[in-house]
């Protein structure tokens, strides 16, 4: 809304929902001397981060009920909308506050906010637009080292990884992989050909479960108020809270999904170089250090059914959270041994291949191409003819070189998605 429009309204404001008064409740005390929640993250300044308080109101219309989550460069929060006429139902939304140090300057938020208008705008009758974050408003608050951007969004449920953890083992069943296939593929399709928008983080973090049911949130927006949660009272006058992101069992039918956080979305228009990705959905070309598009989101979906069918990562020898530390060379290798040796053609694209191979294409160092990883090794938890289909589907995405590797909307085609078959 304007804000000439929302001076306008002021005057009615008595009918809107009114602010919540602050709790009474004492809430527990955090060690002021442990970082906690965002002070992990290793680009966090006080300086640069918000300093948000629930109660909080933003905008004259946000008041914040309960925080959500953080990451390296935000903080989120739920929070009711008071523009809601008092005898409507209560409106709660999601906001990300992002942060303005420099890794995450003032025109890098503008990007995100860009991105996330065209997004919202380009095709509305798309299929893939129902699976992606759309954005229903954005501001701007003042904190002490200047302006924070604040995008505004509908509550979502949970990340993908969190929805495994219901599941045995982290496998989610196959059908209901298969029906979140035929969500993000379309999500996928409209991001690439409608929007031209390349997501480039795509990983389970960024992929969120839809909400079953809105009365959740109001039931957490005042058991937080009834009962808060531990705080970190710091002494610039900060307080840390800790988030409140586990809504429990689902409800009723959930594994409608949608891709959002788009952070390090780039537009597709024009070639991009440099790492992007998380390092196990890292594509050959960014490794490499080629130009990279499209198809580098196309990789990371494919990379990430690992974690859906076997409750594992693909390439978790070069995990950094397995390993320690995360090595080029080493994930060069695991990915040779699954598609064989890189095509030329791809290393002479390669910044970087100069310092990971030798003037033969042999990769540099005691990085022993490993003799028992391949695509019928790795897959452990369908068999037969299902194996083979999802195999030959697989294949389609992960390939060496980006034009090899089928689009969206020709992955969306596949037979394996629609099809029920025995197991041996």
């Amino acid at each position: 809304m304007i804000p000439s429009l929302r001076r306008a309204m002021r005057p009615w404001q008595i009918l809107h929902r009114q602010p919540y008064p602050p709790s009474t409740v004492i809430s527990p005390r955090v060690d002021a001397s442990s970082p906690l929640e965002e002070e992990n993250t290793p680009y966090y300044s006080p300086k640069h981060f918000y300093p948000a308080r629930i109660g909080e109101v933003l905008d004259q219309r946000y008041q914040l009920a309960t925080k959500l989550g953080h990451g390296s460069g935000s903080t989120v929060w739920l929070a009711r909308d008071l523009s809601r006429w008092r005898w409507m139902q209560e409106r709660y939304v999601a906001i990300k506050i992002k942060s303005n140090n420099q890794r995450s300057r003032p025109e890098d938020a503008e990007g995100e906010r860009s991105i996330l208008q065209r997004i919202t705008t380009t095709n509305p009758k798309h299929d893939g637009w129902h699976y992606v974050r759309k954005l229903l408003d954005s501001f701007e608050v003042t904190g002490i080292s200047g302006e924070h951007t604040c995008l505004v969004f509908q509550p979502l449920r949970e990340p993908l990884w969190m929805f495994c953890l219901r599941y045995p083992d982290e496998v989610i069943p196959f059908d209901m992989i298969k029906l979140m296939l035929r969500m993000l593929l379309p999500a996928l399709d409209y991001l690439h050909s409608e929007c031209n928008i390349i997501h480039a983080d795509l990983k389970l973090d960024n992929i969120m479960i839809r909400l079953e049911d809105p009365a959740i949130l109001d039931e957490d927006a005042r058991d937080a108020y009834a009962n808060p949660l531990p705080e970190k009272h710091c002494d610039d006058g900060r307080i840390i809270y800790l988030s409140r992101n586990n809504w429990g069992p689902p409800r009723g039918v959930t594994g409608y999904v949608c891709i959002h956080d788009f952070d390090s979305a780039v537009d597709g228009n024009m070639p991009h170089y440099g790492s992007i990705q998380a390092e196990v959905y890292r594509a050959p070309e960014v490794i490499l250090e080629a130009d990279f598009s499209y198809a580098a989101d196309i990789w990371s979906l494919g990379a990430l059914l690992w974690n859906l069918l076997e409750g594992t990562r693909l390439f978790k020898a070069i995990d950094p959270h397995i390993t320690g530390e995360y090595d080029d060379a080493n994930h060069l290798a695991y990915i040779t041994a699954l598609l064989g040796v890189p095509p030329k053609e791809l290393l002479e694209k390669g910044r970087k291949t100069s310092l990971l191979y030798d003037g033969n294409g042999v990769l540099k160092g005691p990085k022993p191409i490993p003799t028992d990883f391949s695509f019928d090794h790795v897959i452990t938890n369908i068999s037969g003819e299902e194996k083979q289909m999802f195999i030959k589907f697989v294949k389609r995405m992960l390939q060496w070189r980006p034009e090899d590797r089928s689009t969206a909307a020709e992955l969306l085609k596949d037979p394996w998605l629609y099809d029920n078959f025995p197991q041996d």
